[in-house]
């Protein structure tokens, strides 16, 4: 069986989402798979069983699809990391205690995505888990405040949709923009992003969750919960940049993490 449809079946009892929807997920995927080098390329296809585009797409959303069935039940708190409300003081025995946090987290999965003692299989699901994982930790509400789980709690109405903040900066904040993915993904890549921003080193989960978390304390909460145009159109800007740089370091650490993997 290709490891896609292993994904695909693994989907079909899956529950609701409640990271990056699906569209900012893909755009992620579409803008990493645009970056790859044609080695890491190859071997991304070889893994999840389709052209890299499509399979990185699919495998973006499937830990999400797959959370509330009881084999993958133990991964929902790995999808955030929360701090105490107006603070970014990552501090390993309380931001991520026995490492049960997307900031440990997302480093074991880099490391069994590269490693070739395990299966194809394995080592496939690894990676869908880091696709994931790194448009997640990207999510400013992913490393927001633990009162109101990062915005889980904060309800507020868009006209007259009501939602809370987390679901709002899921999904519904990107698709302001009304466009498809790949046309989304051509938008934010005419804007160039500074190279010294898409490194990958051990330490980059850490600095990504603080970048998200210094963006709530500073801007994401509304004066009220009745949310207008003004705010969408400050806060897309914001959010269009962090889907970016997601999809630009999701490149950058599989062409280095799996690079490196191949010459050991």
């Amino acid at each position: 069986m290709q490891i896609a449809n292993f994904f695909w079946l693994l989907a079909v009892l899956a529950g609701p989402t409640h990271a990056w929807g699906p569209h900012s997920h893909e755009v992620v995927a579409e803008i990493a798979a645009r970056h790859l080098d044609p080695e890491v390329r190859k071997e991304v296809e070889q893994l999840l069983g389709d052209r890299a585009d499509l399979a990185m797409r699919e495998a973006s959303t499937w830990a999400d699809r797959v959370r509330n069935q009881a084999r993958y039940r133990d991964t929902v708190p790995l999808h955030y990391v929360n701090f105490p409300r107006g603070t970014c003081n990552y501090v390993v025995r309380t931001s991520c205690r026995d490492g049960r946090c997307i900031v440990d987290e997302l480093g074991r999965q880099v490391r069994r995505m590269a490693d070739h003692r395990l299966t194809d299989g394995e080592r496939a699901e690894a990676m869908a888990f880091v696709i994931h994982y790194v448009g997640d930790i990207h999510q400013p509400l992913h490393a927001g405040w633990s009162d109101d789980r990062g915005g889980n709690d904060f309800q507020v109405r868009v006209g007259r949709k009501g939602m809370n903040l987390h679901s709002l900066w899921d999904d519904f904040l990107a698709r302001q923009a009304k466009l498809r993915v790949r046309e989304h993904a051509d938008k934010l890549l005419a804007t160039p992003i500074l190279e010294g921003r898409l490194q990958w080193t051990r330490n980059r989960p850490v600095v990504w969750a603080l970048e998200s978390c210094h963006i709530v304390n500073s801007q994401i909460y509304p004066d009220s919960g009745q949310i207008g145009d003004d705010y969408l159109q400050r806060m897309l800007p914001i959010a269009e940049e962090r889907i970016e740089l997601a999809g630009r370091r999701l490149a950058v650490l599989m062409n280095t993490v799996l690079t490196e993997a191949r010459t050991q």
